[in-house]
């Protein structure tokens, strides 16, 4: 299978950069949201395995590609819309690609491959957390984010926490589509699941995608390597968990008063 991962980001941090690195099985993207610092040119030569992608906010908004993130407050492009861009338009050779945001915490590219040849899950068009469904687009049941459906599409719709989740070359395709239809996308916690569902692509929600939470205050001595987590903000704790080095909590409760 010719895979990626995209790492979103608004500023690349080095413990990412340094994990990505090592990854041999995936062509490795970080999209970043800041442009006001050519990271391409910093990190040349010093990250060989990864290819940093920086995208102005005009290409995008000229192309159409806006408003992933409009119903929580977001600029109209961020890094998702940009990264929509990448491989809706640009790199458009990979059968799956993994979106990854930089405050999620897996323990290594061992986790995506396991999934990628489960045989369950190796023909999937979407991998996410869950998939929950609104079939006749009451904007008053479950979820409060569907009001910022209505005028996108019309239902059925679906949605989920996309925060890590596997997108495969047809739904890359439909999401394109739709976008040459409407001028823009939408949100992306509805974006994925309901054009994945109306096109009658086949979704899955594995196990290891169900520690994918919007708040949950997880317990970083307690992790399951298995699975995904977010959110886990502090990126020294990700090193802490792949056994790298402490907590940064525990070593700030170590220094002196």
């Amino acid at each position: 299978m010719n895979a990626a991962l995209c790492l979103l980001t608004k500023n690349p941090h080095q413990i990412w950069l340094d994990f990505l690195e090592t990854f041999s099985n995936y062509d490795i993207y970080v999209v970043i949201d800041d442009n006001s610092v050519d990271y391409v040119k910093q990190y040349d030569g010093i990250y060989n395995n990864i290819k940093f992608i920086q995208i102005n906010n005009d290409l995008c908004r000229e192309h159409g590609y806006t408003n992933c993130n409009s119903a929580v407050g977001f600029p109209d492009i961020i890094a998702w819309d940009k990264a929509m861009y990448l491989f809706c338009e640009l790199e458009t050779r990979y059968d799956q690609v993994w979106f990854i945001e930089d405050d999620v915490f897996f323990q290594g590219e061992d986790v995506l491959i396991r999934m990628d040849r489960d045989y369950q899950h190796s023909c999937a068009d979407l991998l996410t957390s869950f998939h929950e469904l609104n079939a006749d687009g009451n904007v008053w049941v479950g979820w409060n984010h569907w009001v910022n459906v209505v005028d996108r599409i019309p239902p059925p719709w679906a949605h989920s926490m996309v925060c890590a989740c596997r997108v495969s070359k047809p739904l890359l395709k439909k999401i394109r589509e739709y976008k040459q239809s409407r001028g823009h996308l939408f949100f992306i916690e509805a974006m994925f699941n309901t054009i994945a569902h109306q096109s009658g692509l086949h979704i899955q929600n594995p196990g290891e995608l169900a520690t994918i939470h919007w708040n949950t205050n997880w317990d970083i001595q307690a992790i399951d390597k298995r699975f995904f987590y977010h959110p886990i903000k502090c990126i020294d704790d990700h090193l802490y968990i792949r056994g790298l080095a402490p907590a940064l909590a525990f070593a700030e409760a170590l220094e002196p008063m």
